[in-house]
């Protein structure tokens, strides 16, 4: 942390990538808006990362040497310090923000980052994206086997929120069941191939 130069730019680029938890990381969005140079931006995010306050899930492909070059997505691994850096201090706001999708994703993704580390060998998470821009919040890889996540805060997921599952699964014939994590309590099967889980059932 001695390579922090200023603290005030420090916190502003916290705080920057607090309101893009859970988007594609565009490094130099964040220090164009940070007013900073693109070294000094690329070298705090690597501190942040280093010190377990964020991640990066890479872009999924099946070949690995894209998954390598492709921007990655970024998450706070404390979802409730990227909602506070936010400037959200009460629920009220919180649900009316446009980024609660993005805190939601991050919760989910904190949950599944859990799971993959008590599995052996580890699994792996991604994030899918064509060109299209149809996309798969999270993929995750444990040996030959693939599973696609998506995170919907809706209360009552229907099938047409996993249009993304099923054209990942018909592209990736590996994957044979999508996961939708939702806002709601009820255990459901949305499809013969999906099945939507309450956000808190993966933490049971």
């Amino acid at each position: 942390m001695s390579q922090v130069e200023s603290l005030i730019d420090f916190r502003r680029l916290m705080q920057c990538l607090a309101l893009r938890t859970g988007t594609i990381l565009n490094q130099a969005d964040v220090a164009k808006d940070c007013s900073l140079s693109h070294t000094t931006a690329h070298r705090y995010i690597r501190l942040l990362e280093v010190s377990n306050i964020i991640s990066r899930a890479p872009a999924y492909y099946a070949s690995r040497s894209k998954r390598i070059v492709k921007s990655p997505k970024i998450f706070f691994l404390d979802p409730a310090l990227s909602i506070f850096l936010s400037g959200y201090t009460d629920a009220e706001s919180l649900r009316k923000s446009r980024e609660l999708g993005g805190y939601f994703e991050t919760l989910v993704y904190l949950s599944l980052r859990g799971l993959c580390e008590v599995l052996t060998p580890r699994a792996q998470i991604y994030y899918w994206r064509t060109s299209t821009k149809r996309e798969v919040d999270f993929v995750l890889e444990h040996g030959r086997k693939i599973l696609p996540v998506e995170a919907k805060i809706t209360w009552n997921p229907t099938i047409s929120d996993a249009k993304n599952l099923l054209a990942f699964m018909e592209e990736h014939p590996r994957a044979s069941q999508g996961v939708i994590v939702h806002g709601g309590n009820e255990l459901l099967r949305l499809h013969s191939r999906i099945l939507a889980v309450p956000w808190w059932w993966l933490d049971r």
